[in-house]
């Protein structure tokens, strides 16, 4: 490796002095996703606002052979976005505009730095809507999401990023550049370039802007909340809820809900005592009142909720949205496998097995019933180094669970730093297919290495 000062000299001539950050608290702000708390020392933070600039750095990193990070709005919950050492890294945070709206094709062509939530609103204003949703979506960035292929909410109508990805453009690990938007709706000349870099946890490369497809907004909706007390129900509920055409079909508990109602004061739970809680979406609700009706005269559940006016959508909405930010500051270690939705009781039920004689933990469990992804959150003491080997043996148990169930290790978080080590064992014939492509577009191996496997 060259020297790092001279590295540092050629920094200046691709970006302007208030875009490169060398001090302590820009070092602390950016080094972190939110799910690590690592004392790494990265070199510098810089701020590109162009693709040229883009093109540049990683032309100089590659002659280097200095590490770099791709830095979105560092929501991630896997260390995929995480410094471990010295790596540079290139934060979005100043190419987040939108570049151009076309009407015809409701696209929009937008820098990867742009937050989630600003694409929402954009979209709303010109009467149309962007459906990828999640509690993260004020923070997290457009580029950031493709490069988890985020889902959220509303993947059980709506899918995940990538059906909205109409084309991009990538800096690929060696420079090269990947161009793909040209608005097509059929192209068939191969495989789609694209599926190499979403979900790729920028590994392979760095997206310098994207074409995002909007929808037609959809006809008002209503929010149910459904509470009843037997994990046994859950299979039966699922059946018949599935049937109907609904937005969003979400699980909590009990204590995940008093988590948000303890923590935020506006938030009110009276009169909500079940142990568990499913919370539903529909457009159609005439049509989903014949779910509602014969759930209730099955006994399947003790409690029916609906909502009445936007109000109090939104409210039944925050017991759900407002869950991780209520444990945020107990430290909390999260958890995310993925099954199919027939084997989610199943699932459920050994975690609740795991925890009836664990009960020291004070487990906060939500989910999403539609794709059968659960996350299971522990707030953590640090002070206690026992309880991080007991927290790390369940995670072990929850891993191979979810696998004997048909599942997955992460249902949306992706691989990053923490499950890398847990991949094999779900792709063990697919690890070389990656690595191969990781050395093709990237030799140097510069795009955040050590994150989802190891080339060595």
């Amino acid at each position: 490796m060259k020297n790092k000062n001279q590295l540092i000299q050629n920094l200046s001539n691709i970006f302007d002095p208030n875009d490169i950050k060398f001090d302590s608290l820009n070092k602390k702000k950016y080094r972190n996703d939110w799910s690590t708390k690592f004392e790494s020392d990265p070199l510098a933070i810089v701020f590109p606002r162009q693709k040229e600039q883009v093109k540049e750095v990683l032309k100089l990193c590659n002659e280097f052979e200095y590490p770099i990070i791709g830095s979105g709005g560092r929501t991630g919950l896997s260390g995929g976005a995480s410094a471990l050492k010295n790596e540079l890294i290139l934060s979005f945070d100043k190419m987040n505009s939108i570049i151009d709206f076309d009407e015809t094709s409701k696209t929009v062509l937008c820098q990867p730095g742009l937050v989630t939530e600003n694409l929402q609103s954009f979209a709303s204003n010109n009467n149309l809507y962007y459906p990828v949703n999640f509690s993260s979506a004020g923070s997290s960035h457009i580029g950031g999401n493709i490069a988890t292929n985020a889902g959220g909410i509303r993947v059980i109508k709506y899918g995940l990023t990538s059906r909205y990805v109409i084309g991009m453009d990538v800096i690929s690990g060696n420079g090269q550049n990947f161009y793909t938007d040209k608005m097509l709706i059929k192209n068939a000349t191969g495989p789609n370039l694209d599926n190499f870099f979403i979900g790729s946890e920028g590994a392979f490369g760095l997206i310098t802007s994207c074409r995002m497809q909007l929808i037609k907004e959809p006809i008002e909706s209503v929010v149910t909340l459904i509470g009843f007390n037997f994990i046994a129900s859950l299979d039966a509920l699922i059946e018949i809820i599935l049937k109907y055409d609904i937005e969003a079909i979400e699980f909590f508990t009990q204590n995940a809900m008093k988590n948000v109602t303890r923590e935020f004061d506006h938030v009110n739970d009276s009169g909500l005592d079940n142990n568990y809680y499913i919370l539903v979406e529909s457009c159609y609700q005439d049509s989903f009142n014949k779910a509602l009706e014969k759930i209730y005269k099955e006994k399947l559940v003790d409690e029916i909720i609906i909502s009445s006016n936007n109000s109090q959508k939104k409210s039944i909405w925050q017991y759900r949205l407002l869950i991780s930010e209520s444990i945020s500051r107990k430290n909390p270690i999260k958890f995310d496998v993925a099954v199919p939705v027939k084997n989610l009781a199943k699932l459920l039920e050994r975690l609740e097995d795991f925890f009836n004689y664990n009960d020291a933990y004070d487990l906060v469990l939500f989910g999403h019933l539609g794709d059968g992804n659960f996350h299971v959150v522990l707030p953590f003491d640090p002070a206690k180094k026992e309880m991080y080997k007991q927290i790390r043996a369940f995670n072990d148990s929850l891993i191979k669970k979810a696998l004997e169930l048909n599942g997955t290790i992460t249902g949306e978080h992706g691989v990053g730093l923490h499950k890398k080590e847990y991949l094999l064992e779900e792709h063990p014939d697919n690890i070389p297919v990656m690595k191969s492509i990781k050395r093709t577009i990237d030799p140097n191996n510069i795009m955040n290495p050590g994150k989802i496997f190891d080339l060595n």
